[in-house]
């Protein structure tokens, strides 16, 4: 039986949370087209008769000096640290730039396994000519390069015989039940975030954050009490909507998923609060990415 850690690591919006959720057949990741949704390191588990690999979602590579982005990039390099393989995920849309030979560069500078899988074939405006070429020189072997569609599950069965072909054998580090290894707070805070996100699309997705104040199993059902908590007094009217509206759709939605994943009725209460500029502050970011 073989084991073993494997980081997903790429630019933002690339399909690595698309990715980890079809591999895993769960929701475990936030999916959303805005750039870097992903801020923790999120486990995904997936176990089979051959045996199981532990899947590290990273949030999206991207160069910036600024606070947030820092702390976000720190994430991505522990989580390389820590696997066996790195799947390195390009978006078959873009054209290789400065981001790409960085990646390729920690990536050799780390010494571990990696195969290039090249995510969205399914679409037809593509640089996939200018990707090959580019992965051509920098020395990277077809046979470490996979083309796959994360979100029409193009060749998911593919990119797992190639891991299992680059993993040791090892014990199960999980039971064979689990598919993730977060706890509650953090899988509720999450869906309740991703939700959010989707509602307001590009309005504020880096400025919010959720504070679970209260989640416990009454009798059977979830009471769930969260914050949305943003940086700006008017960031507050975006999410709250005309009348309330907007936060009873995140709320309705929210429950619904919550009530899905865990099998349970859920009542869960919402408000938005403010918590001036908590986007830099160091102290506040570091405890929010893990």
């Amino acid at each position: 039986m073989k084991s073993g850690f494997v980081s997903i690591i790429g630019r933002p919006s690339t399909g690595k949370s698309t990715l980890l959720n079809s591999i895993c057949e769960h929701q475990i990741s936030i999916i959303s087209s805005i750039p870097q949704t992903t801020r923790n390191k999120i486990k995904g588990i997936f176990t089979d008769k051959r045996g199981q690999i532990i899947f590290i979602d990273t949030p999206g590579f991207h160069l910036s000096k600024k606070q947030f982005n820092i702390a976000l990039m720190h994430n991505v390099h522990s989580a390389i640290k820590e696997t066996e393989l790195i799947l390195y995920v390009i978006d078959i849309q873009d054209k290789p730039g400065i981001e790409e030979n960085e990646i390729l560069t920690i990536i050799s500078k780390s010494k571990i396994n990696f195969l290039v899988v090249i995510n969205k074939i399914d679409i037809q405006k593509t640089k996939e000519r200018e990707i090959m070429i580019f992965l051509e020189e920098k020395g990277i072997k077809k046979d470490n390069i996979i083309k796959i569609s994360a979100e029409q599950k193009i060749n998911i069965e593919e990119i797992k015989d190639k891991i299992y072909e680059n993993l040791q054998e090892g014990p199960l580090y999980y039971p064979e039940e689990y598919y993730t290894d977060q706890e509650m707070n953090l899988r509720t805070s999450e869906i309740i975030r991703g939700v959010t996100i989707k509602k307001l699309k590009e309005e504020l997705p880096y400025s919010l954050y959720i504070e679970i104040e209260i989640l416990e199993d009454r009798k059977n059902k979830l009471f769930i009490k969260a914050n949305i908590i943003v940086a700006v007094e008017s960031q507050k009217g975006i999410i709250v909507g005309k009348g309330g509206k907007g936060i009873k759709t995140i709320g309705e939605e929210a429950r619904k998923i919550i009530s899905e994943i865990f099998e349970k009725k859920c009542d869960l209460f919402l408000q938005v609060k403010l918590r001036k500029n908590w986007n830099k502050n160091p102290k506040l970011i570091k405890n929010l990415i893990n």
